[in-house]
Order: C-alpha cells, then structure tokens, then sequence
C-alpha cells in the first residue's frame, strides 16, 4: 500500500470585510445565477438570518448553547455532524453576537447552512474527492440561500466547519480561550464559493503529556487519519506462560534464557506463534516494535543477522536492525494472509534505527516509523551544521527503499529541557515536505502544550501535517499578523524568527540545557527584550498585549536559566537558588493559566532543582566555598580502560600531549570534539589553604556511569549510580595538603544519557565544613 498527496483544491477569495465571493460556482447547485456580486447573508445586523441545517444532536439545545471551550480541552471531544454544527453556532456568534438555530429541515425560502449528512442530502457532491482515508471535504456556497458544508467523515465535517470559519477571518492558534482569533462585526454575508480539500499526510498526530484525544483546536488545524499503533508492543503478542515448556522462544542472555518481552526472533516457531498473536490480539493497523531498553537475544543465530559492519552512532555497538527487520518481514507476510488490509507498525529506533541491509523490498504492510530519538533536536534533515542530521538524511533514504512506507515519530520540543523559547519554524518547513516527497505516510509529534515557548511551531507543524504543500512563510505571516496584532506582528516576527536562526544555526547538538548559553547571549537576550517591548508599545489591543505579556515570560526564562546556570558556574549557589526559587514560581503561575506545561516544572526540578538545592545546602553557611576548580583541564579517551596502569591519575604524569578542554563552560560536542563513547580521563590541579576543618570536593553534575576521583595519586572515590548526572561529594580531607594538589578524575561514558554530552559538565567546587 503506498500513497502519494495531491494538490488541494481551493477556489476562493475574500472581498471587503469577510464578505467571501468566487467567481465561479460549482457545477453541483443545480439552480441560480451565478453572477459574481450575489450573496447571502448569514447575520444582519445583530439578528441571524439564516438556519442550521443538521442533524439533532442528541444533548438538549441548552446543553449546546452552553458550550464552550474549556481552558484545557477534555479527551473526549466528539467529531458528529451535531458537534460540527455546535461549533459553527459558537463562532458565528462569537464574530456577531448573533446566535443561529439548529434544525432538521430549513423552512421555505429561509437561507440555510447544510452541514454533514443534510449536506449530502442537499446537493454536496464528496464522492469526487479521492482520500484514502476517506477525509475529503467540501464547502460549497450559491451566493443566495445554500452554503453545504461537510466531509467524508465526521473529523473531516468538523475540518470543513472551522476551514469555512477560517474564510471568516477566524482562527485558533492556541488551545485556549486566548488562541481565539476572530472579528467582530454584526453582519455576516457569504458570496458564491468553493473549496476541496483533502490532508496531505495520511496520520497527523500531535499530543502531549495530559493533551491527548482530540479536541477542537487539534481537529481545525490538522489532526486526523488513520489511526496506527506504535507504541513498543511484543508482549501483547507471546505469553510468557510459554517460557515453562519453550524457553527457547524468548532471548538469551548472558548464557541464559530470559522470561520477560524479548524474544529469540531467529527461531522459527517463535515466528508462527508471535505473528498468530498479532493476528488474534493486535487489533487494526497493530504495532510490532519491539520493546524499549536493550535486551536483544545473544544466541548465535540472532547475531549472525547482524551486519558487523553497520555501527549504531549513538550507541557505537553493532545494529541490531537485520535481525528485526527479517524478523518483522515475515511476521508481516504471515498476518497479511488473515489480514490484507492491516498496516503494521514497528519503530526504527535505538540500535534498530540504521536502515537493514538485507537487499530486499520488505513486505508492503509494513510501516517503518523513523524515530530520530538521538539525534539533534535543534536542526533539520540534513542541516549541513548538524553531522547527525545528515547521517539522518541516510536513514531516511534507507528506510525509504527498504519499506513501502515510512513515517516519522518525533519531539516536537527541547526533549529534558522545556524552560526556555525554542523554535522549530525552519525545521518543520524543511522535513515535512522533504519526508512527504520521500513518502512518509504520518507524523507522530510528541509535543509539550507549552504555548509561551513553543506556541508558533506547534500551530505550524501540524498544518503542514495537513498540507505539506502549503506555503510556510504565508501561514506564518498570517499567525504574527493576527495573533500579536498588525502593528505589533512584525516585531513578534523578528523575535521568533530570530530565536529560529539562532537555533538553526547553532553548531552545537548537545541535549536538554547544556547548549541554550550559545544561544541565549547576554547580546541576544538585550534584542529580544527590546523586540518584545516594541511590540507592546505598539500592540493596540487588550488580546495582543496578552498574548505578547505571555510570550515575554518565555524570555524571562531564559535570562533567568543564565543568570542561574552564571552563578553555579562562580560557585555562587545561594543566588542560584534564590533565581531557581523564583522561575519555578512564575512557572507554576504560567501552568496556572494554561500557558506553561507540567513537564516545564519536572524537568526544572530533576535538572536543575536537584542540583542548585545541593549545591546551596553544601556551600551555606558555616560551610565555605574555597575555590572553583579550573573549568578548561586536561582530558583524554581511555578506549581500552587502562589509564589507570598507565598512571593518568598520578602527580608526576606527563599530560602535556592530552587535550585542554573546557569542562562547565561548554560541552566537548560545542568545543568540536566527536561524541565517543568510552573511558575518559580529566586532570588539573587545585590549590588548597591552610586551615583547619573538613574538605570535600562537590560534583554539580557528571555524565558518566561511574565515576573515581583522585587526589595526589590516591583514589578519594569511586562512585556509581549516586553519582549518574546527581550532585555528589567526597570527602578529600585526607588526601589534600596545603598549596597544590593534583586531582585526576576517571569517568566512565560508555553508555548514552544524554545527546552529546559526556564528562564533567557542570563545576566542581572545593568546600570547607567545620569538624
């Protein structure tokens, strides 16, 4: 099964006011002129003049009167042709004041507004509109007492509503009351129109983190399609009752047999019995990812699958994608036989994302959903300043010649971060029409509802979801124009297409907060500021100057993480605590509003919280602070783990040949250096005081799974998991003396936690606590 978008159709255009006329009226009215001039009026002054026309809806016409949209949109959001016309009764009057009945059949010479089904019934033509999801729709209006509205399906009656809405001049560019866009005017009249239309992509997801279902602002703008499983599925489909009489079913590891969800899938009865399971239990359009984590089975037979060749980046092990891929291939051919029609889904993620090399066609009822997991999150496919986004590009095209379809799994945020403004305009405007040309059928985005930060690509991509083909740049303009105001859209513009740049540009793919400094410059921070006040000034309207106030406080997150992130780095933590406590407040309050996200709070407490709230425990009073160690120190890679018998950690070392790298100052992926996974060694020295009292060394972070700290040749630690990217101490009284002292510190990074990353990445201080 494959699928290629075509072209909307749209035949119309707006005349004074929202007065809607097109020059030619569709050969299904069957009757009247249509001389271009007619119209039909919807409102007249305050007072409806027209009916809907639909079917009932089954709650009472007081419960429809009393609908609104709630700050925060409820699940269970029903896209029917009543629900369809309740919204169009909603935001006729919102522009009018003016509130239209919902009828059954419209009376003798009454102007009507057909919707749905009692569209069909009165004229509207959908069987022309060739979607295979069956979402085509059509609007259709004579100019003097029909406009026909509705959609192959209820979500796509719905999508025909708000797109005639939008003809209007309405808008819903944000998942609250304040995303509302629409004029206000007390007469509405409606010229001869037609417009069909289709979505481009044949899955357009988006969701987050308590924004599931559907709702409103979701339909309108894109969402819809076939519904796919991709969630990570094996074992919904093997019992593990089966491990007690066929062990060899499920994977081998460390020369044992393992019951849980990962399987032997070289074995050929296991095959049989997993594909049965998809086909009793997998439902329609079922996923087969495997699940997530690393337990792939180390029998001989599943690792002579593997190309040697063919190394996973992120992880620097060999793929796993051959076996899984011959696996899923033959599951696939055998539910096809059950099922012809079902889709099957799997991930290509993790050390299964490099495209297989197995030299064949996959079979047609597969969908390889590309999951670009570890790889930027700031740049788009192929971004010649981003090496894992050109790799990506390879994957891409792999994937694309191994499989009938593809589609494209992904964050729509800073994954680990979501503090400060972030924007993916360029991104979205590049990869979705490049993954569509490459015959992406869908598009999962994984979004934090976090309007303040990201709230202009979030309206984007799932538009261009909807319409690859769209004109970005338009869609844009038209969000700044009415969202912040004419007068002060440009300047709104300026000011997200500048963070745009910034990111884009950035030649840096460290993850979550280690690389927002590069951007967010103390010169960069003084133009946003001076772009956010010009646009207030020059707003105009209460609803603009809101929309730009909750914008502003996007920015005043940013100022605010670098003034935090510049005090650790002095090793003041009392005033990093003290800005700490007041960004997770107005946070709380933006969260409060339905602006700002849960995952906002979260992240700022487990990666930041966590480590100013250490840090100021340790360095308060009657402790002191006696030195920031150095940020640039001596580092190297120690592939085969044998610096220790080499004597990296001793005084007397020659180091003179190891790299100066900074360590808190900028991550080793922004210094240029390549993202090795493996053993690695840092050295420098510290100066140490007289005096009296307890020393201890405080880690603020470290990017590493074990960690051994050195004084003077003699080992002071050796940590593990209290030490994975948590703050920690050790006690170094004992192994200081006063004047210099060498320290070497061993970490082990030879597993991933973070893109990019690796080593020491935020400052170590020397502190003195009393006996």
């Amino acid at each position: 099964m494959s699928y290629m978008s075509v072209a909307t159709s749209r035949k119309t255009e707006m005349a004074t006011g929202i007065q809607l006329r097109v020059a030619a009226l569709a050969a299904l009215v069957a009757a009247g002129s249509t001389a271009y001039g007619q119209s039909m009026d919807i409102v007249r002054d305050g007072r409806a003049a027209a009916v809907i026309v639909a079917q009932r809806p089954r709650e009472s016409n007081a419960r429809l009167r009393s609908r609104t949209v709630p700050k925060r949109s409820p699940s269970g959001f029903e896209c029917d042709d009543a629900g369809a016309a309740g919204v169009l009764v909603e935001w006729i009057e919102k522009i009018s004041g003016a509130r239209l009945k919902v009828v059954e059949q419209a009376s003798a010479g009454k102007p009507g507004i057909y919707v749905g089904a009692a569209a069909v019934k009165a004229g509207l033509d959908l069987g022309g509109i060739d979607s295979p999801t069956n979402e085509g729709l059509r609007i259709v209006s004579d100019g003097k007492s029909k406009i026909l509205i509705g959609g192959q399906n209820g979500t796509s009656t719905m999508k025909a509503v708000c797109r005639f809405l939008e003809e209007l001049g309405c808008r819903f560019f944000m998942d609250n009351e304040l995303g509302q866009v629409y004029p206000r005017q007390s007469t509405i009249t409606v010229g001869t129109l037609d417009i069909t239309d289709k979505p481009g992509l044949m899955m357009r997801k988006i969701w987050g983190s308590k924004w599931g279902g559907h709702n409103l602002w979701k339909v309108w703008n894109g969402v819809g399609g076939l519904q796919m499983a991709t969630g990570h599925s094996w074992s919904r489909y093997v019992s593990q009752d089966l491990f007690e009489t066929h062990p060899e079913y499920f994977a081998l590891r460390d020369g044992q047999r393992k019951k849980g969800g990962w399987y032997c899938t070289s074995n050929p009865e296991l095959r049989k019995v997993f594909a049965q399971g998809v086909i009793e239990n997998g439902g329609p359009n079922p996923s087969v990812s495997p699940p997530d984590g690393t337990g792939y089975c180390q029998c001989e037979k599943c690792i002579s699958q593997d190309n040697p060749d063919t190394i996973e980046p992120s992880s620097g092990r060999v793929s796993v994608t051959n076996r899984y891929a011959d696996f899923l291939d033959e599951v696939a051919r055998l539910v096809r036989r059950e099922h012809p029609e079902q889709l099957l889904s799997f991930y290509c993620y993790a050390d299964y994302t490099q495209p297989p090399t197995l030299k064949r066609k996959l079979s047609t009822n597969l969908v390889a959903w590309i999951a670009p997991i570890r790889y930027s999150r700031y740049h788009r496919i192929g971004s010649p300043v981003s090496p894992s986004r050109i790799q990506l590009a390879q994957v891409i095209d792999g994937w694309a010649a191994a499989t009938e379809q593809i589609a494209y799994r992904t964050y729509n945020f800073n994954l680990a971060e979501c503090v400060v403004p972030f924007s993916k305009l360029s991104v979205w405007k590049h990869d979705i029409p490049y993954l569509r040309d490459k015959g992406c059928i869908g598009i999962n985005l994984e979004s934090l509802v976090n309007w303040e930060i990201y709230g202009p690509h979030l309206y984007q991509s799932i538009r261009l979801a909807y319409d690859p083909d769209a004109d970005s740049d338009a869609m844009m303009d038209d969000y700044f124009m009415k969202f912040y105001g004419p007068a002060a859209g440009p300047f709104m513009k300026r000011y997200w297409m500048s963070i745009d740049r910034a990111f884009a540009n950035m030649k840096c793919e460290s993850g979550s907060f280690f690389a927002l400094h590069l951007v967010y410059t103390p010169q960069f921070l003084e133009k946003l500021a001076g772009l956010l006040e010009k646009a207030a000034d020059a707003a105009g309207g209460d609803d603009y100057l809101a929309r730009i106030e909750m914008t502003s406080q996007g920015l005043k997150n940013a100022r605010q993480f670098i003034q935090l992130r510049d005090a650790m780095n002095r090793g003041d933590f009392a005033t990093a605590k003290k800005v700490y406590d007041n960004l997770y407040a107005r946070n709380e309050a933006e969260y409060d509003k339905g602006y700002g996200n849960h995952y906002t709070l979260n992240y700022l407490k487990r990666f930041v919280g966590t480590h100013v709230i250490a840090g100021a425990e340790d360095a308060a009073r009657p402790n002191k602070v006696l030195q920031v160690l150095p940020d640039r120190m001596k580092m190297a890679y120690d592939l085969s783990d044998n610096g220790a018998e080499q004597g990296f950690h001793k005084p007397g070392f020659d180091d003179s040949d190891w790299k100066e790298v900074a360590t808190y100052g900028d991550t080793l992926n922004a210094q240029g250096l390549p993202d090795t996974k493996s053993v690695m060694w840092y050295r420098t020295t510290m100066n140490v005081p007289r005096g009296e009292g307890k020393l201890v060394l405080f880690f603020t972070e470290v990017d590493g799974h074990a960690v051994t700290v050195y004084v003077n040749g003699v080992e002071a630690a050796s940590l593990e998991r209290e030490a994975r990217r948590k703050p920690f101490e050790i006690d170094v009284t004992d192994s200081v003396r006063s004047g210099s002292n060498t320290v070497a510190i061993k970490v082990d990074h030879r597993r991933i936690t973070e893109l990019f990353l690796g080593g020491i990445v935020r400052p170590i201080l020397l502190i003195q606590k009393p006996e």
